[in-house]
């Protein structure tokens, strides 16, 4: 096996390696972006209160509860948040959550939400590229281990 073959032969297994990186990409970031999409679309944006925040460890994390009414529906969520000024017990956040599935839930608002969603359709359409792109090296890669002598 000579130097070329050898050159080939990683480069099909390298590009193997990121098509199938870049597919489990492109359905990580289908399935956010399908959920950042329903939420723009149907989400209700309230003004959630923190009604617990607990910390946990000693980096500064702690677990934060928030507590929303609302017509369209109530609900507690349940994260993870750095404790300090910025996170206050009894303090209203704003927050947007569907009505339909009240465990999908975004802190934020209705414009953060929309952020959030262009950034995962760029991720999306990267992760595309990205399988599309080693897909081809790696065709390449084989046409050449096929036609090499």
């Amino acid at each position: 096996m000579n130097l070329v073959m050898t050159v080939l032969l990683l480069a099909l297994l390298a590009s193997a390696g990121v098509l199938f990186f870049g597919l489990m990409l492109m359905r990580g970031e289908g399935e956010e972006l399908k959920k950042m999409t329903e939420l723009y679309e149907s989400g209700v944006e309230v003004r959630a209160k923190l009604v617990s925040l607990v910390p946990f460890g000693t980096n500064g994390y702690a677990s934060a509860t928030y507590e929303w009414q609302s017509p369209e529906g109530s609900g507690r969520f349940n994260t993870g948040a750095s404790v300090g000024p910025a996170h206050v017990v009894g303090q209203r956040y704003p927050l947007v959550f569907d009505p339909r599935n009240t465990k999908r839930v975004h802190l934020g608002t209705k414009v953060a939400v929309r952020r959030e969603r262009k950034r995962r359709q760029g991720y999306a359409r990267n992760a595309r590229r990205m399988a599309l792109l080693s897909f081809a090296a790696g065709a390449l890669a084989t046409v050449g281990l096929i036609i090499s002598p």
